[in-house]
């Protein structure tokens, strides 16, 4: 986190699906890059997501725990989190390794949420729209796609309404950024 952008943290994150966190302890808190990075993907409701926090502490330990709180407040879905005590040594290490394999492998057999299933099987059965409604638009960052026959329930955009009468407060069902992240969809060459 030191030396990477923000940003293309935060966009990695948009694009992944489950992500592992870590924070060393530090007067009983997590480290301040980290808790700044947390606090700001609060702020971003993120769905259908994993995560799962690490760390080390020394005494008690604290930042691992509220790493969790902190990734669960926004919106993630939590595995089990990790704590090695002091430095990590070569076997702590191990333990680490394993616990980021064992992760991987549950995430990898869990089923997608049903939610996400639904929107890919319906957006591929739907590839057209009426020309009056004009184009569809897909969000640059997590590729969701708002269909102008089907409009937005959830936001009360009715079916048939078209991008341009869409309100400016709209947001991305699936990333919640709003109407500006847009761009047209491409259609298809036949």
């Amino acid at each position: 986190v030191a030396r990477s952008d923000k940003n293309e943290i935060l966009t990695n994150v948009f694009r992944s699906k489950g992500v592992l966190v870590g924070t060393s302890t530090m007067n009983n808190v997590m480290m301040p890059k980290i808790a700044g990075l947390v606090e700001e993907m609060t702020g971003l409701r993120f769905r259908n997501k994993r995560a799962s926090a690490f760390g080390s502490h020394g005494w008690s330990g604290g930042a691992v725990d509220r790493l969790s709180t902190r990734l669960q407040d926004a919106g993630f879905e939590m595995s089990l989190s990790l704590k090695a005590k002091w430095r990590p040594d070569q076997d702590a290490l191990e333990l680490c390794r394993e616990h980021g394999r064992e992760i991987a492998r549950q995430w990898a057999l869990a089923p997608l949420p049903q939610s996400t299933v639904n929107t890919v099987v319906k957006e591929e059965t739907s590839a057209t729209t009426t020309a009056d409604l004009g184009p569809r638009m897909q969000c640059s960052v997590c590729q969701w796609i708002y269909d102008p026959a089907k409009g937005e329930p959830m936001q009360d955009v009715a079916p048939g309404t078209p991008w341009s009468e869409v309100p400016d407060n709209f947001l991305c069902p699936e990333c919640s950024l709003g109407k500006d992240v847009f761009e047209e969809l491409a259609s298809e060459a036949k």
